[in-house]
């Protein structure tokens, strides 16, 4: 996506003044990287994993938005299903959690209110909310709870809890004081009375007996409230509102620490909130489960723009693929421009010239040629009127390519025969290059430049990344009446390793199932996926094959807590699941998709505390013609998603241009 956002904002009206050509070189046979999808059997949904927009989103959005409006498909496709932003996205304010307890899970589900803001709207710069305005609306949340906690006089509310609560408004007052004070300031030394720490119920070393006995609905709130508290103590204690880094001040920290050091109770650490903030961004090293990890600064940012700064709805989800509703207009919308794409290109390295400041050749594999009378490949077809990627190669727009749809043309493993080798010329070829593959390919491609530059070898060494796990099951019952009352609903923090499923009911009319087979529900599961680099395909296989035993184990095991009435003695339904093709038992499973993101390219870049200092900005690549793009840089939002991607590839065009890293870029993130 980043390279994509990169060739969006270069090639506006008037870009063949500037530049020749521009040219997006992709392996493969579509778009999106670990974003892609395409479809399969029954005009299926094939997704690499979960894919849902947060409301804060803004350069997404509002990339996305111009791409829809400059294809203009009322006008030009009026018969397609989805023509405008309002048709392609659709809001999804329903959120679940997962409190644990002793032998069972019991999900929760919020339905969050609506505002009246659109995403990527004409004129939104992103900059209602910044790190003032994050505390100010904490500080609001934190006295709205205390105060109707001191008007309780319920027997199960422990007194501790009560005489806090009495004490509270003049803390606030004190703290709201002491922050407005600390943001004018350049030093930040003494710590407000409300941000030291306290020998109330919120003290870690004395968790509290009286917590301990209330139901799950007033642990949640409690537990909340204490990590509200907690966060605007660090923030304010820590001096971050005065500090020019912002929260990348407290990035080098690991966040529940951090939350612990501030006054957070124990009790946290099992918190759902606490453990959906790292289910959201794969927070677990290695993928260990048992090590959760990300940044102090990246996990309050996360939580404080997802919870007071989201327009309109706090999620988003598309009405079909993201191959579709995302790569899909993209891709027609560029062409239009006049940019070029060249499908089964794949990257194989990088040469540095001989002084060292600037890229003097790429080297690459070209997977299939074109059939002679194709001048340029065209990966789209045509699925109930939504153009869409498929799930193999057009073949016969290809040249000897009988088999190749059998081959994984995306990994770094696929043994199917280059058809030539390709080398580009600095001067020649190309003047400036976009290099938007993620880090774990890097130490493939980028070796020369690291055996010459310190900070490449630091930033493919030093960036951790994490495989992923996802399976999609296609169900012919409703939800409802397989027990579940919130179709339409996104939840997190359930058991390992599928801690994040999300009800998709809206892809149902998308898809093209036959008269009287289709589901009546689908659903998707994620989760990281414990697995190292594979050496071979080997590998690649058995990790393959270790997802589906680990998706059948949790069907069996789990997911009655999510759709009781989909286990019938003992075991689940597999009679359920849809084309299933005559097979039986766990064996049906096959019918379904699955995959392991374990390719190099494929795993997920993340947010370790300390690693900010391995990512390099868009223009910090240190070669002259070269410049980054992709989540894994510096972009001041440090996380793998869809709005960091874009974001760093808009600084990218805006380095290549030699404007202003921030120019009309929207959105507070840390410097």
């Amino acid at each position: 996506m980043a390279g994509l956002a990169t060739a969006w904002r270069l090639s506006e009206a008037g870009w063949r003044d500037d530049f020749e050509s521009i040219t997006v070189y992709q392996r493969g046979w579509r778009l999106g990287g670990k974003g892609a999808s395409s479809r399969g059997a029954n005009g299926r949904i094939e997704e690499h994993g979960l894919h849902v927009w947060l409301g804060w989103y803004q350069n997404a959005f509002q990339l996305l938005t111009e791409c829809y409006e400059e294809l203009d498909r009322l006008t030009f496709r009026p018969d397609a299903p989805v023509r405008t932003m309002a048709e392609a996205m659709i809001p999804a304010s329903k959120i679940g959690l997962v409190d644990r307890s002793t032998g069972t899970w019991k999900p929760w589900v919020v339905d969050l209110p609506h505002n009246e803001r659109r995403p990527g709207r004409p004129g939104a710069d992103g900059r209602d909310m910044t790190l003032v305005d994050f505390t100010t609306q904490g500080l609001r949340l934190i006295g709205r709870y205390f105060e109707s906690l001191s008007s309780i006089r319920a027997p199960d509310v422990p007194e501790q809890m009560r005489s806090l609560a009495a004490g509270v408004p003049a803390g606030l007052a004190a703290l709201g004081v002491e922050t407005i004070r600390l943001s004018d300031r350049s030093e930040t030394s003494v710590a407000p009375p409300f941000a030291r720490g306290t020998n109330g119920p919120i003290d870690p070393a004395r968790p509290s007996a009286g917590f301990r006995a209330l139901d799950g609905t007033r642990q949640r709130t409690w537990l909340g409230m204490a990590l509200v508290i907690a966060a605007i103590r660090g923030i304010i204690s820590d001096g971050l509102l005065a500090d020019p880094r912002g929260l990348g001040a407290i990035n080098d920290e690991e966040y529940l620490n951090w939350v612990r050091r501030h006054g957070g109770p124990l009790e946290l650490a099992d918190f759902s909130v606490v453990r959906a903030i790292y289910d959201l961004v794969f927070g677990f090293i290695g993928g260990d489960v048992r090590r959760p990890s990300v940044g102090a600064g990246t996990a309050v940012l996360f939580g404080g723009k997802t919870l007071f700064d989201y327009d309109g709805s706090v999620f988003w989800k598309m009405t079909a693929g993201m191959g579709e509703i995302v790569f899909a207009p993209l891709y027609e919308a560029l062409k239009k421009r006049g940019v070029a794409f060249e499908f089964f290109h794949r990257v194989d390295r990088l040469h540095p010239a001989k002084d060292g400041n600037r890229i003097e050749k790429i080297t690459l594999g070209r997977q299939a040629r074109l059939a002679p009378d194709t001048a340029s490949y065209d990966p789209l077809f045509l699925c109930r009127g939504l153009p869409c990627f498929p799930s193999r190669p057009l073949v016969n727009q290809l040249s000897d390519a009988e088999g190749i749809g059998n081959h994984p043309l995306e990994s770094h493993w696929c043994q199917w025969p280059d058809a030539e080798r390709r080398v580009l010329r600095d001067g020649l070829d190309f003047d400036i290059v976009i290099f938007a593959i993620p880090p774990g390919m890097a130490a493939y491609t980028c070796a020369d430049l690291a055996s010459e530059r310190p900070e490449w070898r630091d930033m493919i060494g030093g960036l951790g990344t994490v495989a992923t796990q996802s399976f999609q099951l296609w169900l012919r019952e409703a939800e409802p009446d397989l027990g579940w009352s919130h179709p339409g609903s996104t939840l997190s923090a359930f058991v390992e390793p599928f801690n994040t499923w999300a009800s998709m009911p809206q892809l149902i009319q998308a898809e093209d199932w036959p008269a009287g087979k289709g589901p009546g529900s689908i659903a998707y599961f994620c989760g990281p996926l414990d697995a190292p680099v594979p050496n071979g395909p080997s590998d690649a296989t058995h990790q393959h094959k270790r997802v589906r035993d680990n998706a059948i184990e949790f069907l069996q095991r789990d997911i009655r807590h999510l759709l009781p009435e989909a286990i019938a003695d003992g075991d689940f339904r597999w009679d359920l699941l849809c084309g299933s093709d005559g097979r039986v038992g766990s064996d049906r499973f096959d019918s379904q998709f699955w995959t392991a993101n374990i390719d190099p390219s494929d795993r997920y870049v993340q947010s370790l505390p300390g690693t900010d200092r391995f990512r390099l900005r868009s223009d910090e690549s240190g070669f002259d013609n070269l410049f980054l793009a992709g989540d894994w840089t510096d972009s001041g939002l440090n996380a793998g998603s869809i709005e960091g991607a874009v974001l760093s590839g808009l600084q990218a065009a805006n380095a290549v241009r030699c404007r202003p890293r921030w120019h009309r870029i929207a959105g507070y993130f840390m410097p």
